[in-house]
């Protein structure tokens, strides 16, 4: 995938698929109803170390939440960022956490790992069942200035953190700050959770954004497990057009005629994903794509040309793989 540079000034951006930073996700509770709970005072008084008596003039500290009676996303916070957040923290804060740094082509830079100060914004929580849970955040790192790095090529962190459910609740039992690294000016992209037929929990993140008067989205799956959070595929080419880099382009799929040609061949093509029973009989579901949209091709003048194909991926060793179809997305 190709790193963006900065958007053409005199071009406007078409079609941006950029998700707002703290977009409100899917919360999977499994049929379970979420209860208004606080934090049992008693419970997590009890798992914090004595301190020294208060002096009249010095505030009482607030005893660091260990527990949370619900899956609210700012509870689940407050225990993974406890110095960050009060019992009625925000759903997102600035916080440490442990980032590998990125090179100019946006791949982790091995044995980079170093604790950073980011904005954590929670975009997920899912019960994967009675006792386990797990919520998915966006993580922006900061500069040494405190602003978020958000500029065009700038992707955000996906990360995850693991609960248990115990007698007094749920407690954090293990996160990865640093899931994957995707998308475009500070914001993974748009998220969303599914079950599938076998009980599988996924969630799918389709991130884009546009450049010089093209545009583009790609598309990833990550399965949901009560220890980790892995990626089943990435960065399927999802969508893309042209129509803003060439006027001619824009005419001609619209069904106008340019005074002049197009300087290259014209695109808009784009792809809906959905999971479906699998057709192998093994109870697993398969990921297909039905693309659709339009192209030039040929040689003289151009000829607009319809477009209409079916991806299939199936599920293999816990990975998506391409089984039908040809991608119709150009690349850029």
């Amino acid at each position: 995938m190709p790193r963006p540079t900065s958007p053409d000034p005199s071009k406007p951006l078409r079609r941006t698929v950029v998700a707002a930073v703290g977009i409100t996700g899917l919360l999977v509770l499994g049929g379970c109803p979420q209860k208004d709970a606080s934090v049992d005072p008693a419970s997590a008084a009890a798992a914090v170390s004595p301190a020294s008596p208060a002096s009249p003039t010095s505030p009482a500290r607030t005893p660091r939440p260990t527990v949370s009676t619900t899956l609210k996303r700012a509870e689940l916070m407050a225990l993974v960022f406890p110095d960050s957040h009060g019992p009625q923290a925000a759903e997102d804060t600035p916080g440490i956490v442990r980032l590998p740094k990125i090179d100019n082509e946006g791949q982790q830079v091995a044995g980079s790992d170093a604790e950073r100060e980011a904005q954590v914004a929670a975009r997920e929580v899912v019960r994967l069942d009675d006792r386990h849970a797990v919520m998915l955040t966006e993580t922006v790192p900061l500069t040494e200035q405190g602003h978020p790095m958000n500029g065009h090529p700038d992707g955000a962190w996906l990360g995850a953190y693991f609960f248990e459910q115990g007698l007094d609740g749920w407690k954090l039992a293990g996160r990865n700050d640093a899931v994957d690294y995707r998308g475009f000016m500070g914001n993974l992209g748009e998220t969303k959770v599914e079950r599938l037929s076998g009980g599988q929990f996924v969630m799918t993140l389709t991130n884009g954004s546009c450049w010089h008067g093209m545009c583009a989205q790609w598309l990833s799956v990550y399965a949901l497990e009560t220890e980790r959070v892995r990626a089943m595929v990435k960065g399927i080419p999802l969508s893309a057009n042209n129509e803003g880099s060439d006027e001619a382009c824009e005419k001609l799929l619209k069904g106008e005629q340019p005074e002049e040609p197009p300087r290259s061949a014209c695109f808009d093509i784009g792809g809906r994903p959905a999971f479906v029973h699998g057709a192998e009989g093994d109870g697993k579901d398969e990921l297909r794509i039905v693309f659709s949209g339009q192209r030039t091709g040929g040689t003289g003048k151009p000829q607009v040309r319809k477009v209409s194909t079916t991806l299939v991926y199936v599920e293999r060793k816990g990975r998506y793989e391409l089984r039908e179809g040809r991608n119709p997305v150009p690349s850029l």
